[in-house]
């Protein structure tokens, strides 16, 4: 039995602090933009400069009514299927219900669901929990419209870089939705999005993505040079080894490829299929046949493996619609044939969909290595694309060519994981979807954009790698993929690693991990380091202190010895004592089992009680052991022993970043009110507040504002007639929209500060106004209700924009509230000064999607007032005598679903009422196990994964930044991957020139220094004037 090593660093900076702070669709082939009857650019030889396209995609997925997904345990004969479903309907008393067919390859073969329609006359509450009980059905879901947006935008041959003048706000908006199976089945919601959950602006200017104040400041302009994307990642000297992808089985879920396309080698297009409801099996949309050619292209415009087996799976139609369970079927298929690797760049549905999820798992568990883009939400954070997210995946992000993360290219965290916990770093790894080449409809070449394009670049060299190393098959997996891929990957500088994950993709080096590779357990990230800016944002924006809520790093494990495994024992945390480990408290949270090839560990972290008074920086590891069966004959399992040391950071990003550079420290909180100590911290923050409150929580607030903890309020628009009104239509995002609740929850902030006589109406406002200097922009926000009569109160003249939404005309309104400031009269027997609390109606002005002007000088103005009583002078010059006491509050809308996401509402019998008070979350501090060393010095190297003895090493080869020319053949000629000997005779040539380079530096150094020294000996010493030291001193605020 084997014993591996890894280490997994905790790096931490502990500050000692006497003040704590907030607590914050086309019809045709005919695409957008393309030519009908032809390829949308140029068509001739790739010499040619093309223009370039980029891909806009955005999924929406909508429940089709009466049709629901039965999902059984294992796969059944149509035959025993139907009969499990007849027996468990015929025990609900009805007999309005039907199996519907499915017209492919698999309707013959045993499968393990089927789609059924309930007819209206059905009790569907009754037959759901039937067909739930039944004892071979696992599971039954809504089924699923797929409805897919692709735009393929023409760009000029140059990419916007900004400078420091200028920055890209980019509004993203999506449909609130999810699916729940507890309460009322008939009340699923009917639409869902594939982005996640977040609230949407009104605003009529803002709607739109082409809006004027989407760039500010000056762009500086560079061309994007043309080149075959093989070069760009050197896959020539694989080529020239021999390896170009034979013996691989590639599977393309996309919009299906042409027989007969000249790019393709004959016979290498081993299948095409049809899942659609469409009959044809040709490519008319364009975006499958380029993502086939950036994998095997055989010439003109190069794809990496072009002898690998070809598999095209044709999943949506023409007019850009797709099922659930098209996917389904499909997939299956895919494991029936045994496929590699699976190439998904159009993205599938939300993450809750769940059978499309198993199946997912069920894929990789059947060893099909799939990649996945990530998404062209960007540069927003959290907008993650699904499957890409999913711990078994490689997520793709894009890069451009001058090695910048791409501005469309979507950002982590994962959000499956929030509010409670805190989300895994995607993307896995980067490499360039900018302005790449590939093979055109009709033949030809075309230049695309996107990570649909980045997707299949990736999927193209895992092809390319896996037909290099068939010979180690039997170690080769997803996981061991995916480990070899990140821990080869180069990471980029001054890039976060929720933007370029573990960095972007190097082929050659991960040629040498995997030809070398041994079975093991890793982990990612493989260390953390709250003193490494900017790679570990967040964790390394302010440093932790005793007394402040954990935080929490949520580590993928990837499992590469087997499909399944478990952690044995439990984690242990070993601190380094002479570098004050004993000052870190760790808790875990890990998964049971490890399966497919994955799973997580939540490290809590935390400062001990005895580093209360002491700042600097303290280092430990965490051990832990990973078990999986044995293989190949083997007799004892396989162990590997790891020794690894809406969202603030998602669409409040710049806010966050704006309190930590004016010194303030940010925690967030992920528990109920009851949960956090109010002595510790200056000022609450709520804001863009979309959950429900325990009356627990209302008792408790009260209390600690009258101990002296302040408030700030930043709301939103909320009117039941306007949520009733875009029920049917979003001109955001031009989709079916379902709101449970508005922008805010203002029902329950209004029972929240009830205690001091404060409330927000239902009137939902619009508009431009200034504050002193200060540009202010309202974006559908709201007003102020009821406000004690001596507090401070700012009226402002807007559009009433709730009544321009539902009868279509704009009237203006004026002195409407917009902000208030009141220093409570609460008592209290400790002699400390009451709490102070502020209201703003609109929150849009913090929120990187909305964000159309910034309000950061006034939530800073209200921070100093909340500490120090500082009244804004600008607020102070302005103050309205209006008195505020309507008698007319909004209530929550009738028929709403929000228990089916709140933490705090619950269904009991068609009424919503709370839930039970949430225990508070409870760490099990790790007993630490003193380590009397010093911390290794490799730890913070870029991870290295371990390799099996005996072999020889592959000769490294030079590292380009700059990218190697690939010569182009002539006019009209294909370029045979044969003829390109040179670069693989280069990597044996190339010397080791830098030790030669050094160690011919040091000698002129040397020799410079004596010198120096020779001619101060000779020189006579002159007296000196004495000059008064300066101290720098520097000062951060506090609250």
């Amino acid at each position: 039995m084997k014993v591996l090593t890894w280490n997994w660093m905790l790096i931490l900076m502990f500050v000692f602090h006497d003040f704590c702070c907030p607590v914050i669709g086309e019809p045709t082939a005919n695409i957008h933009g393309v030519p009908p009857g032809g390829s949308p650019i140029n068509q001739g030889c790739p010499n040619t400069t093309a223009s370039s396209y980029r891909v806009d995609l955005d999924f929406s997925t909508s429940i089709v009514n009466n049709e629901y997904i039965v999902v059984f345990k294992g796969y059944h004969s149509k035959e025993a299927r139907q009969t499990y479903i007849s027996s468990a309907l015929r025990e609900a008393g009805t007999a309005e219900w039907n199996i519907l067919s499915r017209e492919n390859l698999l309707s013959t073969y045993p499968s393990d669901f089927d789609v059924i329609q309930l007819h209206s006359s059905a009790d569907l509450t009754r037959c759901l929990d039937q067909l739930d009980s039944h004892p071979y059905i696992k599971l039954v879901t809504p089924h699923k419209m797929v409805t897919r947006s692709l735009k393929y935008v023409k760009e000029d041959n140059t990419e916007r870089v900004h400078n420091d003048d200028g920055e890209l706000n980019q509004r993203l908006t999506s449909s609130i939705g999810g699916s729940s199976r507890d309460g009322n089945r008939s009340d699923w919601p009917k639409t869902f999005h594939s982005q996640p959950l977040n609230r949407k602006s009104l605003s009529m200017n803002s709607a739109f993505w082409y809006s004027p104040m989407r760039y500010k400041g000056r762009k500086l302009l560079r061309s994007v040079p043309s080149r075959q994307i093989t070069s760009a990642l050197q896959a020539e000297y694989l080529w020239g080894m021999g390896y170009t992808g034979a013996g691989v089985k590639v599977a393309i879920f996309d919009t299906g490829l042409a027989e007969d396309h000249i790019h393709f080698k004959k016979g290498r297009i081993k299948d095409r299929t049809n899942w659609t409801n469409e009959k044809t099996l040709e490519d008319g949309l364009g975006h499958g046949t380029f993502v086939a050619g950036v994998v095997a292209s055989y010439k003109e415009c190069l794809g990496f493996a072009p002898d690998a087996d070809l598999y095209i799976f044709r999943v949506f139609t023409n007019n850009q619609v797709s099922y659930t369970s098209w996917f389904l079927d499909a997939f299956n298929y895919a494991i029936l044939k045994k496929v590699n690797v699976l190439n998904l760049s159009i993205g599938g549905p939300d993450f809750m969909d769940q059978p499309f999820v198993d199946k997912v798992w069920e894929l990789t568990a059947n060893k099909v290595i799939m990649v996945s883009a990530i998404g062209n939400d960007g540069p927003l954070y959290g907008t993650l694309n699904n499957p890409a997210d999913q711990m078994d995946v490689i997520g793709v992000g894009g890069i451009n060519f001058d090695l910048q993360i791409a501005k469309f290219s979507s950002r982590g965290m994962t959000t499956w994981e929030l509010p409670g916990g805190y989300g895994r770093v995607k993307p896995d790894i980067v490499t360039y979807g900018s302005s790449v080449r590939g093979s055109a409809l009709k033949g030809g070449c075309r230049s695309l954009s996107g990570t649909s394009v980045a997707s299949p670049v990736v999927a193209g060299a895992v092809t390319l790698l896996m037909s290099a190393v068939l010979s180690r098959d039997d170690v080769i997996n997803p996981a061991s993929m995916k480990q070899a891929l990140m821990a080869s990957a180069r990471r980029l500088d001054g890039v976060n690693m929720f933007e370029q994950g573990q960095g972007r993709l190097d082929l050659i080096k991960a040629y040498q991990v995997l030809r070398s590779y041994k079975p093991q357990a890793s982990l990612h990230p493989s260390y953390i380091d709250l003193t490494e800016c900017p790679y570990m944002w967040p964790y390394c924006t302010q440093p932790i202190y005793y007394g402040a809520i954990p935080i929490i790093v949520n580590v993928t494990i990837l499992n590469g010895m087997g499909v399944t495994g478990k952690i044995i024992d439990k984690p242990q945390w070993q601190p380094f004592v002479p570098q004050f480990g004993a000052h870190i408290e760790v808790a875990f949270q890990h998964s049971t089992s490890l399966w497919p090839w994955s799973g997580y560990l939540a490290v809590s972290i935390s400062v001990s009680k005895q580093a209360a008074q002491w700042e600097g920086i303290a280092q430990g590891q965490i051990e832990l052991t990973v078990e999986s069966p044995p293989e190949n004959e083997e007799d004892n399992p396989r162990l590997s022993k790891l020794k690894n040391g809406d969202h603030i950071h998602t669409n409040f990003r710049d806010m966050y970043l704006h309190l930590r550079n004016s010194g303030y420290f940010v925690e967030v909180l992920g528990a109920p009110f009851t949960c956090f100590d109010a002595k510790q911290y200056g000022t609450l923050m709520l804001v863009d507040s979309e959950e429900e409150y325990f009356p627990e929580e209302v008792t408790k607030l009260k209390r600690d504002i009258d101990q002296g903890l302040s408030v700030i309020v930043f709301a939103d628009w909320y009117n039941v007639s306007v949520m009733k009104k875009v029920r049917f239509y979003d001109e955001n995002t031009r989709q079916w929209w379902m709101p449970d609740t508005g922008g805010a929850n203002i029902p329950a902030l209004n029972d929240l500060m009830a205690p001091w006589g404060m409330a927000f109406s239902d009137t939902i406002f619009e508009g431009d106004f200034k504050i002193g200097d200060h540009e202010m922009y309202y974006a559908s926000g709201t007003s102020i209700a009821r406000f004690p009569p001596d507090g401070i109160i700012l009226t402002e003249t807007l559009k009433d924009q709730g009544h321009e939404v539902i009868k279509g005309v704009m009237v203006e309104a004026k002195d409407v509230p917009v902000l208030g400031l009141y220093q409570t009269k609460g008592t209290n027997n400790t002699g400390i000064k009451p709490g102070r609390i502020a209201l703003y109606g609109d929150s849009n002005c913090l929120d990187n999607s909305h964000l159309q002007k910034d309000c950061f000088w006034l939530l800073d103005a209200l921070l100093e007032y909340m500490s120090h009583g500082q009244i804004p002078p600008v607020v102070e010059e302005r103050r309205s005598k209006i008195l505020l006491n309507s008698s007319e509050l909004p209530d929550r809308m009738e028929g709403n679903h929000l228990h089916q996401y709140s933490k705090v509402l619950d269904n009991h019998l068609g009424s919503q009422g709370p839930r039970p008070l949430s225990a508070c979350p409870h760490y099990a501090w790790a007993q630490p196990h003193p380590l009397n060393i010093s911390a290794p010095s490799n730890l913070y190297q870029h991870q290295k994964l371990l390799s099996v003895s005996g072999l020889d090493d592959l000769p490294l080869m030079p590292q380009h930044d700059k990218l190697l020319p690939l010569p182009e053949a002539p006019d009209g000629a294909p370029v045979n991957i044969n003829l390109l000997p040179s670069y693989s005779r280069r990597m044996y040539e190339t010397g080791p020139v830098f030790p030669t380079v050094a160690f011919l530096g040091m000698a002129l150094v040397l020799v410079f220094i004596l010198k120096q020294v020779y001619k101060n000996k000779r020189r006579r010493k002159r007296p000196r004037l004495r000059k008064t030291p300066i101290m720098a001193l520097s000062k951060v605020p506090g609250v």
